[in-house]
C-alpha cells in the first residue's frame, strides 16, 4: 500500500537522519528512530505557524535539517558524546561473535506487523472505514482542520471548537502525522487514521518493546524476537484503545513508553553491555520528550509508573548514603528531594490542563477482586477470557528477572501495574481518582498500561522456557536458529490461539460497524453516511452547515470536508451567535435577531439526523433544541433525504427570502 510506505518514510527518515549525524547504528537506531521522528514532526508543526509556513513536508524537511545540524554539533563539541565511539552502538555482533540481534528483532517486529494487519483487516470492512467511538469525531475533525488550515500545531489543533482568536494546548502529534499523510497522499481522513494505526501499533510499539527488552535482558535473539512478536498478542494494548474512543493520541504515546523507559534505565542503571552509553541515552531523552509530550503527556507518567519500584529503590540508596556520611548531609539531601518534588508538583498544578485531570472519575463497574484477576490475566472489559499462557509466561519471566538477572524491581513493577486497573474499574475511592488522574481515572487507558511490563517479561519467560527445552536436546530447538524459529512460531500461536484476542477483535469490529438503521452505539448509520457522501455535490466548501453534534452529523466535517456549525459535541466555549442558533435556529425564518446571527456565521444549510443521539448525556435534545426543531420550519427547504437523514437549505431569513 503506497500510503503505508509514505507513513514509514515519515516515521523513519527524520529519525534515521539524526542517528546518522550522531553515528548511532544497529538495534538502538532501528528501535528509537520512530520516536525521534515523532518529536521532529510534532515540534515542526508547532514552529511552522510561528515562522508563517504552511504545514507540509517542506516544514518537516526544515525541522529535520535543524535537528540533524544540532545533533552533529552536539556530537562534535560535547565531550561525553564525542568520546562515545560509534562501535559502542552498532550491536552488529552478539556476545559470542554470532550474528547480532538486529535480524532476530526485525523478524519479531515484522511478525507483530503481520498480526496487527490481520487484526485490522478482521475488524474493518475497508481501509477507509472509521471507528465510531465518542472521541473519534474530535480526532477525525481535528485532522481535517489541520489539512484545511495547513496548521497542525498542538497550540492550534483544537481551535476549530473554540471561538475565533482563542487557543489551547492539545497534544497533536497524532494529528500532525495523519494530516501530513493526507497532504502527501491525498487519501481520506479515515484511511489515514487506519494506516497510521497499523504503523504505530504494528511497528512503533514492537520496536519500542524490543528496545526496552534489550536494555533489560541483553542481546539474546530468541528473547528479542519474542518481545517484538508478543507485543501484538496482548488484547489490552494496542487494541483496547481502538475499542474505546478511539484514543489515538494515547495509542501513539503508549507505543513509545517502553523506549522511554529503556532510555531512563540506561541513565540510572545501565547494564554491563548497554545498547547506548548513558551520555548518548541522555541525548536521546532530549530528543524523545517532545514527541511524548505532544503525543499524550501521560506517557511521561506511564514511564515513571513502570520504573517506580526501581526509582524508589535508587532514591532510598541515595538518601541512605547521605545519612551514612552524616545526619546533616542526609537531612540536606532529604530537604533537597522534598523541594524538587514540591517544585514539580507546583509547576504541574499551575497548569489548568493538569488540574482538570482530577475532575474526571469513572464509576466502578466490577468487583475489585474481579478487576484485579482480569488485569493480571490480560482480560480487561469488554473481554472476559483469560490469556492463560501469556499470564504464565509473564509470571515466569518475572521470576527469571528476579532470580537470574537480579532485577527484583521488575516483579514489583508488574505487581504495581496489576493494581492500577482495579483502582479505576473496581473502586470509587477518591484516592483512586487522585492516583489515576494522569489517565483520567479511565479504565481503558489504564488497562493499556499492563502490557508495558508484561511484554518484556513474557518474552523473557518464553526465551527461558525454550532454553530449558533446548537443554534437553529436543530436536526442533537443538540449535540457536531452531530456538529463534520456535520463539517466532510460538509467539504467533499464542496470539491467535488466545480467545481473548478474537473477543477483542469482535468488540473493535462493533466500533467500526456502520448499522443500516439508527443505533445508539454508532455515531452514524448507513442512511446518514450516504447523505454525508452526497454533500460534495449538494453543497460547496464555503457553506456552513448547522447541526446537532450529538446525533453524529458533526462527522460531515471530516468525511465531506464541510464547515459544521457545531463540529464536536463537547464544545462548551461558544460564541454569542452560536448560543443563539443553538437554542433558536428554528425561528430563523421570522426572527431578525436569529437571522442576523445565522448570517454572521455564514449558515446556509441544516443537516438533520433526527433524535437518535450518541450515548453522551441523558438529554442532549435539550442542549440544542433550536437545531433539533429547525428541520421543516418556514426558514428551511428540503434539498435531499436519505431515509430519516435530511439536508435543508436556508431559504427564508427574518422574513426575507435568501
Amino acid at each position: 500500500m503506497p500510503a503505508l510506505a509514505v507513513t514509514l518514510l515519515i516515521l523513519g527518515v527524520p529519525g534515521a537522519a539524526v542517528f546518522a549525524a550522531l553515528r548511532v547504528r544497529g538495534l538502538a537506531a532501528m528501535c528509537l528512530t520512530p520516536a525521534v521522528s515523532v518529536s521532529i514532526v510534532s515540534a515542526s508543526a508547532v514552529v511552522a505557524p510561528l515562522i508563517r509556513l504552511p504545514w507540509g513536508w517542506p516544514v518537516v524537511l526544515l525541522g529535520t535539517c535543524v535537528t540533524v545540524t544540532g545533533a552533529w554539533l552536539a556530537r562534535r563539541f560535547i565531550p561525553a558524546l564525542k568520546a562515545a565511539g560509534p562501535g559502542s552502538f552498532t550491536g552488529r555482533r552478539g556476545a559470542s561473535g554470532s550474528r547480532g540481534p538486529v535480524p532476530a528483532a526485525a523478524i519479531g517486529v515484522l511478525a507483530a506487523l503481520a498480526m496487527t494487519a490481520v487484526f485490522l483487516v478482521v475488524v474493518s470492512p475497508s481501509p477507509g472505514q472509521f471507528t465510531q467511538g465518542y472521541d473519534s469525531v474530535f480526532h477525525l475533525n481535528a485532522t481535517e482542520y489541520a489539512v484545511q488550515t495547513r496548521n497542525a500545531s498542538s497550540f492550534s489543533i483544537s481551535s476549530f471548537i473554540l471561538p475565533p482568536g482563542k487557543s489551547a494546548f492539545y497534544p497533536a502529534a497524532w494529528h500532525g502525522l495523519a494530516s501530513l499523510l493526507v497532504l502527501l497522499t491525498g487519501i481520506s481522513i479515515p484511511a489515514a487514521m487506519n494506516v497510521l494505526t497499523l504503523a504505530v501499533a504494528g511497528l512503533v510499539w514492537p520496536l519500542s518493546c524490543v528496545f526496552f527488552t534489550r536494555t533489560l535482558f541483553g542481546e539474546k535473539r530468541s528473547v528479542l524476537l519474542a518481545a517484538g512478536a508478543l507485543s501484538a498478542a496482548f488484547p489490552a494494548f494496542p487494541y483496547l484503545l481502538l475499542q474505546y474512543g478511539s484514543a489515538y493520541p494515547n495509542l501513539l504515546s503508549n507505543a513509545m513508553v517502553p523506549a522511554g523507559a529503556g532510555l531512563v534505565l540506561l541513565i540510572i542503571r545501565p547494564p554491563a553491555r548497554p545498547p547506548l552509553e548513558p551520555a548518548m541515552a541522555l541525548a536521546m531523552v532530549v530528543l524523545f520528550l517532545p514527541g511524548t509530550a505532544m503525543a499524550q503527556p501521560n506517557g511521561v507518567f506511564s514511564i515513571l509508573l513502570v520504573l517506580t519500584p526501581l526509582l524508589v529503590h535508587r532514591v532510598f540508596l541515595w538518601l541512605r548514603r547521605g545519612f551514612r556520611r552524616g545526619p546533616r548531609r542526609g537531612w540536606a539531601l532529604t530537604a533537597a528531594l522534598a523541594a524538587c518534588v514540591a517544585a514539580a508538583a507546583g509547576v504541574l498544578l499551575s497548569l489548568p490542563q493538569f488540574r482538570s485531570l482530577f475532575n474526571y472519575t469513572s464509576p466502578a463497574f466490577l468487583p475489585f477482586w474481579l478487576a484485579l484477576v482480569r488485569n493480571v490475566t490480560h482480560a480487561p472489559d469488554p473481554i472476559w477470557f483469560p490469556a492463560v499462557a501469556l499470564t504464565l509466561l509473564a509470571l515466569y519471566g518475572a521470576w527469571t528477572a528476579a532470580r537470574v538477572h537480579g532485577m527484583r524491581w521488575l516483579p514489583a513493577s508488574l505487581l504495581l501495574l496489576s493494581f492500577t486497573y482495579p483502582l479505576a474499574a473496581g473502586t470509587n475511592l477518591p484516592v483512586a481518582n487522585v492516583v489515576m488522574a494522569p489517565w483520567w481515572d479511565n479504565p481503558e487507558r489504564i488497562a493499556a498500561l499492563m502490557p508495558l511490563a508484561a511484554v518484556p517479561l513474557a518474552a523473557l519467560g518464553l526465551g527461558r522456557l525454550l532454553d530449558r527445552v533446548r537443554a534437553r536436546r529436543f530436536r526442533l530447538v537443538s540449535t540457536r536458529k531452531g530456538t529463534t524459529t520456535a520463539a517466532a512460531v510460538l509467539a504467533v500461536v499464542l496470539a491467535f490461539s488466545n480467545p481473548g484476542f478474537w473477543q477483542m477483535a469482535g468488540a473493535v469490529g462493533q466500533i467500526y460497524n456502520v448499522p443500516p438503521q439508527p443505533d445508539r452505539l454508532a455515531q452514524v448509520d448507513a442512511q446518514e453516511l450516504s447523505l454525508i457522501r452526497r454533500l460534495d455535490t449538494l453543497t460547496t466548501s464555503r457553506d456552513v452547515i448547522a447541526n446537532n453534534p450529538y446525533n453524529g452529523s458533526a462527522l460531515a466535517m471530516a468525511l465531506a470536508g464541510r464547515h459544521m456549525l457545531f463540529p464536536y459535541s463537547s464544545q462548551g466555549d461558544l460564541t454569542a451567535d452560536q448560543y443563539t442558533l443553538r437554542f433558536w435556529l428554528n425561528r430563523v425564518g421570522s426572527d431578525q435577531a436569529v437571522c442576523a446571527a445565522a448570517k454572521r456565521l455564514g449558515v446556509t444549510y441544516l443537516l438533520d439526523f433526527g433524535t437518535d443521539y450518541i450515548p453522551a448525556f441523558d438529554n442532549p435534545k435539550s442542549l440544542y433544541p433550536g437545531v433539533t426543531l429547525a428541520g421543516g420550519t418556514e426558514g428551511f427547504t428540503l434539498v435531499a433525504r436519505e431515509g430519516h437523514a435530511s439536508l435543508y437549505k436556508l431559504t427564508l431569513c427574518g422574513g426575507v427570502p435568501m
